[in-house]
C-alpha cells in the first residue's frame, strides 16, 4: 500500500473527508457500528508498503467507492481493537490487520451484494483467489475468504 503525494493540498483533505463521512453514514445506515475515521488515519496506514506486497494505492482507494468503505471498515475494526492507525499495523499486528481486512471484505460485499454490483463483487472474489495463495493467512480467514467464494461463486 503507497500514500499520494498530492496530500497535502487543503482542498483535496478536506474532499477525502467528505467521502469518508458519506460512506460512514451509510454503515450506519446498515447497522455497522462505526467510530470517526479521519483522512489523517486513512493517509497514515498507505505510509509504508505492505508486507505481503499489495500495490493497492491510497490513490486506487480514493477513485473506488469499495474499495474505500473496505478501508474504512479495516481501519475502524482496528480501532475497536484498541490501535493507533499506522502503516506499522502492517507489520506489528499482522493477524490483527488480516482479521479487520476479512471483516471489511465481508462488509464490501455484502454492501455490493445489496445494490447488485456483482461486477465488483466478480473482480473481488479473483482478488481473494489470490489472497489464499498467500502461506502465511491464519486458518481463520482461510475459512472466511473460501466462505465467501462459496457464498458468492453462483452469482451472475
Amino acid at each position: 500500500m503507497v500514500a499520494s503525494n498530492h496530500l497535502n493540498n487543503k482542498n483535496a483533505l478536506v474532499e477525502i473527508q467528505k467521502k469518508i463521512n458519506l460512506f460512514r453514514t451509510l454503515l450506519l445506515k446498515n447497522s455497522y457500528l462505526i467510530e470517526e475515521i479521519y483522512t489523517q488515519e486513512l493517509i497514515d496506514y498507505f505510509e509504508g508498503e505492505a508486507p505481503s506486497g499489495d500495490t493497492i494505492t491510497l490513490d486506487n482507494v480514493l477513485q473506488s467507492k469499495w474499495l474505500l468503505i473496505h478501508e474504512i471498515i479495516e481501519l475502524n475494526e482496528l480501532k475497536k481493537m484498541g490501535f493507533k492507525i499506522s502503516a506499522n499495523l502492517l507489520f506489528s499486528e499482522a493477524e490483527k490487520v488480516n482479521q479487520a481486512h476479512l471483516t471489511a471484505t465481508e462488509w464490501e460485499l455484502a454492501l455490493a451484494f445489496d445494490v447488485e454490483d456483482f461486477s465488483w463483487i466478480a473482480t473481488r472474489l479473483v482478488h481473494i483467489k489470490s489472497w489464499l495463495e498467500d502461506s502465511t493467512i491464519a486458518e481463520e480467514s482461510i475459512q472466511g475468504y473460501n466462505a465467501m467464494l462459496t457464498k458468492y461463486s453462483t452469482i451472475k
